[in-house]
């Protein structure tokens, strides 16, 4: 089969198309023919050998895929070969920039009809991360007002809309100006460029000095220590990544200023085929069925032009998601 392999870290020069053997589901697996894979910022470090968790290379990038059931191992039932599924590529997120792709059945996200396979492969992380960041790891509840960062990207995207649907309100930001009028259409009732603009006076003159309830961060950086400071008292801050740099600043001290609280979340720590899990897999496939939740695709690359894929999310210019087209022949 074909794949995009990762040899050693560095630049996209490192992206090579190999042959590889088509993997063996063992007990408790599933083999997916992949149709599209969803790049994301962690393909990006993972190639790079910046991904927070410990990488061993060779590696076959791709954290998410779209496809059908090939094969299955043995213990795995209720999983019909020919099934159409969208799916996160097992809990190290690798192996989905491939022709086929082997991984356990509890991460499998079962597809109705109404849901094409170019869709769902935007689905599962992004979506389910938003899911379970709301309703699992912070309990949202109507009325509050919630800060996104990155909110153009794809976890912005599905955070602002499962938040708009759960009767909150969304603030989200961008570092472009450019980016500012699409997340407005997926349920951000307020966009701030951070180019040109504070966010934390923003943020505060929109909630009339009160502070949001929640920020959710995926930057990092300089950004992090900030965002404590357009908190309500008791607010809280969930960090997801640091896309912008690990942040270095005294945290005990911030907490103290509006006793306010700071988390992180890891979205497999939902635990993949829990009740919880799947509660959040049926509800965003509900929605995306429904129509009630949709991700942008901002561009589609063959799987042989995965580096110019690369090239185009590191210039950090797109909304929503790339995706690499691997057989265009299923459906």
């Amino acid at each position: 089969m074909r794949a995009i392999a990762v040899d050693h870290p560095g630049g996209r020069e490192r992206l090579r198309l190999i042959e590889a053997p088509v993997p063996a589901p063992v007990a408790g697996e599933a083999l997916i023919s992949v149709a599209y894979a969803a790049a994301n910022w962690g393909d990006v470090q993972k190639r790079q050998g910046i991904y927070p968790d410990p990488v061993e290379y060779p590696a076959i990038l791709g954290a998410e895929v779209s496809g059908i059931v090939t094969a299955v191992g043995p213990d795995v039932r209720r999983l019909k070969i020919g099934a159409r599924v969208a799916a996160i590529c097992g809990p190290k997120m690798l192996g989905g920039y491939a022709d086929y792709v082997a991984l356990p059945a509890a991460y499998l996200l079962p597809l109705p009809a109404a849901i094409p396979l170019k869709t769902a492969a935007t689905l599962p992380v992004a979506t389910l991360t938003a899911y379970h960041l709301l309703h699992t790891a912070h309990g949202i509840r109507r009325g509050e007002v919630i800060l996104v960062h990155a909110v153009a990207g794809a976890v912005g995207l599905a955070l602002a809309q499962i938040a708009s649907l759960a009767g909150a309100t969304v603030i989200g930001t961008v570092g472009d100006g450019a980016k500012v009028r699409v997340p407005r259409r997926y349920g951000a009732a307020r966009v701030i460029d951070r180019s040109s603009e504070d966010f934390v006076a923003a943020a505060m003159k929109f909630t009339n000095g009160r502070g949001v309830d929640l920020v959710i961060d995926s930057l990092g950086g300089d950004i992090l220590p900030r965002s404590f400071d357009a908190l309500c008292p008791y607010g809280r801050v969930i960090n997801i990544g640091e896309a912008a740099g690990e942040p270095d600043f005294p945290v005990r001290k911030k907490l103290y200023e509006r006793s306010t609280s700071l988390a992180g979340f890891e979205l497999l720590h939902a635990l993949p085929g829990s009740r919880t899990w799947r509660r959040g897999v049926n509800k965003v496939i509900s929605l995306a069925a429904s129509g009630r939740l949709k991700m942008p695709i901002a561009g589609i690359y063959p799987l042989v032009d995965c580096n110019y894929l690369h090239e185009a999310f590191e210039r950090r210019g797109t909304v929503g998601k790339l995706l690499l087209e691997v057989d265009r022949s299923l459906r």
